[in-house]
C-alpha cells in the first residue's frame, strides 16, 4: 500500500520517517518540494538576524533579502509542505522560526546532513559536494565569507559584495537538489526500491 501524502497533509506533520520514505516523497511529489538555505549575520540565532532566505521551487531560485524583501519569505515557507535542507534541524529551521514564529515548521524535513552521511558521505555542504564532483563559481568562499559580504553591502551600499552573496546562496539551494537526486538514488537503489513504487 502507497504512502497517501493528501492523507499526510490533512493529519499533520510527520515525523521519524524512515530515510527511504523520505526519499519516496522526494521523488513523488517534486512540485510540492521546496528547497532551502538561509545566510545570517552570525550563528546566533538569538543574537543574529537572517540576511538571506533563498528557496529553489520547481526550477526557480527566489532570494529573499533583510531589508528588501525578507517578509515575502513567508508565503512560500507556509505553501510548501516538503522542505529540502543541509543541516537545517539545527541551523536553517532554528533561524526562520525565530524570525517567522507563527510559521509552522515543515509537514516533511529531509535533511540532508543525514541523508549524506547514510552513503557514508561525510563533512559540512562543500566538502559533499566535492566528493559528488558539483563545482561551484563561488569555489573557496564559506559562511564567514558571507557575513563579511553582508557587512560590506550593508555599511556601504556595496552592491558588488550583495550580488556575490546571492550567487553565493543560489548556489547553495540549487546544489541541494543535485545532492538529493543523487543521494536519493543511492538510498532507494541500496535498499532495492523502485523509485516509483510503493514503499510499505
Amino acid at each position: 500500500m502507497g504512502i497517501n501524502l493528501k492523507y499526510i497533509l490533512k493529519e499533520g506533520k510527520v515525523h521519524n520517517l524512515s530515510k527511504e520514505k523520505l526519499c519516496y516523497y522526494y521523488f513523488s511529489y517534486p512540485e510540492k518540494v521546496l528547497f532551502v538555505d538561509i545566510e545570517t549575520e552570525g550563528l546566533s540565532k538569538d543574537k543574529n538576524d537572517i540576511t538571506i532566505i533563498g528557496v529553489y521551487h520547481r526550477g526557480v531560485y527566489r532570494p529573499f533579502i533583510k531589508g528588501l524583501n525578507l517578509q515575502r519569505a513567508f508565503e512560500f515557507l507556509s505553501s510548501i509542505p516538503i522542505w529540502v535542507t543541509f543541516n537545517g534541524e539545527n541551523f536553517d529551521i532554528p533561524f526562520i522560526k525565530k524570525k517567522f514564529p507563527e510559521l509552522s515548521t515543515p509537514y516533511i524535513h529531509i535533511d540532508l546532513f543525514k541523508l549524506t552521511a547514510a552513503v557514508g558521505l561525510k563533512g559540512g555542504l562543500k566538502k559533499i559536494e566535492k566528493q559528488l564532483g558539483i563545482n561551484r563559481k563561488t569555489e573557496g568562499m564559506n559562511g564567514y565569507d558571507a557575513v563579511r559580504l553582508w557587512r560590506r553591502w550593508e555599511d556601504s551600499g556595496d552592491r558588488s559584495a550583495l550580488r556575490t552573496l546571492i550567487l553565493y546562496n543560489r548556489e547553495d539551494v540549487i546544489n541541494l537538489k543535485k545532492i538529493m537526486e543523487c543521494v536519493g538514488r543511492l538510498i532507494l537503489q541500496r535498499e532495492g526500491k523502485d523509485l516509483l513504487s510503493s514503499i510499505k
